[in-house]
């Protein structure tokens, strides 16, 4: 199973080859354009791992980023004197969907997977009632954000270290992540234990929320206008790094740290495709298998819980 150091001993191993064997793989620019594609996904995979840590899963994800690439796009429109409050209000339209799935969670007791691919639908027919083509342009402030760098390291990459150290101490560090850890690997007991279950889903499903319009705010950034389908397929791609990371689909067992060697891993299999000139149907290809590999190494093992 890929777990506690085996997915940066991956990783190294495979940055190391693609080094050897494609020169253009070990550019400076094409290394920091690596972390600047990293870093919309990594946000991502933060929140996804609080949501599969805790037994469950979010859908959604993909098109909550979407639907803050299209709305701040086209509220910001070029004016830079817009970029705090359009922030701010996608923040919460984030955690406000997040806490909708919270909420019909435990109200409907639907499993999280069909509630969530029902979100998704309702988020994404939203974008293309809203519009059907690219609208809006972002701010100078958000382009640098999602493109600029100090010190030749890209300031999105920063931002994400930033958000990785404050997951992880949430994770290892405090009582909601010690709750969160039992929840996930034993809701009976933790329930036994007076953990609050249904606090638990509406946190991690707000904190979901949170970092799907935190990246969405990126990904503007990074594409300069509202391109309606810019969230799609993000969803399965949090999914499989964190689940490359050794998180466990069946809850009880994740780290925000992993995930982000997951996602690092997704993001130079992806350059690395690209840079050989992979057709896009190929890359799909891979992708694919990637995704059924992530899903059996993660299989408990014969006399495993």
């Amino acid at each position: 199973m890929v777990e506690h150091n085996a997915i940066w001993l991956l990783l190294g191993s495979g940055a190391l080859a693609a080094a050897m064997f494609v020169p253009a793989f070990r550019d400076p620019e094409n290394l920091a354009n690596v972390m600047r594609q990293a870093a919309v996904l990594g946000v991502l995979a933060i929140g996804q791992t609080f949501v599969i840590t805790a037994g469950m899963i979010d859908l959604s994800i993909g098109q909550i980023a979407g639907l803050v690439v299209v709305l701040s796009s086209a509220m910001i429109n070029g004016d830079t004197a817009m970029t705090l409050p359009v922030v701010v209000l996608m923040l919460c339209v984030g955690a406000g969907i997040g806490l909708v799935n919270g909420i019909l969670l435990n109200t409907l007791r639907l499993h999280p997977l069909i509630l969530t691919l029902g979100m998704m639908s309702v988020i994404q027919g939203a974008i293309f009632t809203y519009t059907d083509r690219s609208i809006g342009r972002t701010s100078e402030l958000l382009t640098t954000l999602a493109n600029g760098s100090f010190l030749g390291i890209p300031l999105s990459a920063i931002a994400v270290a930033l958000l990785v150290g404050a997951g992880h101490l949430a994770l290892t560090r405090t009582r909601f992540g010690y709750h969160l850890v039992a929840a996930g690997g034993s809701p009976e007991s933790a329930r036994r234990a007076g953990i609050s279950l249904s606090r638990i889903r509406l946190a991690v499903f707000v904190i979901s929320g949170v970092t799907a319009a935190l990246a969405g705010l990126l990904l503007a950034g990074r594409l300069g206008t509202g391109y309606p389908l810019a969230g799609n397929g993000l969803e399965l791609d949090a999914i499989v790094a964190v689940v490359l990371g050794g998180t466990a689909l069946s809850g009880g067992r994740g780290s925000v740290i992993r995930s982000i060697g997951g996602v690092l891993l997704l993001a130079c299999i992806s350059n690395l495709l690209n840079l050989l000139e992979v057709s896009a149907y190929l890359q799909m290809f891979i992708k694919g298998l990637i995704v059924i590999l992530a899903i059996l190494i993660n299989q408990p093992r014969k006399g495993e819980a």
